[in-house]
């Protein structure tokens, strides 16, 4: 398994040529010798297989100023600054 050839001479298959080798669309596929290796990208949580969205501002207001309203996004999260406050919403 995770090769092919005639028995004699044998070739690693790189599973990730073929729908992202069994990964997540959140994942990256590493092919390895006989197999392969998924890992979830960032922002992302799981065994690569499946990849759940991490809700970045649950914890420590997603690293945004306690003056800006953090909004998770798919894979990250923004910031913006409260009403009455100036910034990049990590500085506010």
């Amino acid at each position: 398994q995770g090769y092919s050839g005639d028995g004699i001479t044998c070739n690693d298959i790189d599973e990730c040529l073929t729908n992202n080798g069994g990964c997540s669309m959140n994942a990256k596929c590493s092919n390895t010798i006989g197999s392969r290796t998924c890992s979830c990208n960032q922002g992302y949580f799981g065994d690569g297989i499946t990849c759940d969205d991490i809700g970045e501002c649950q914890v420590n207001n997603g690293g945004c100023s306690m003056n800006a309203q953090c909004s998770n996004t798919i894979g990250s999260r923004t910031c913006s600054c409260n009403q009455g406050y100036s910034g990049d919403g990590i500085t506010c």
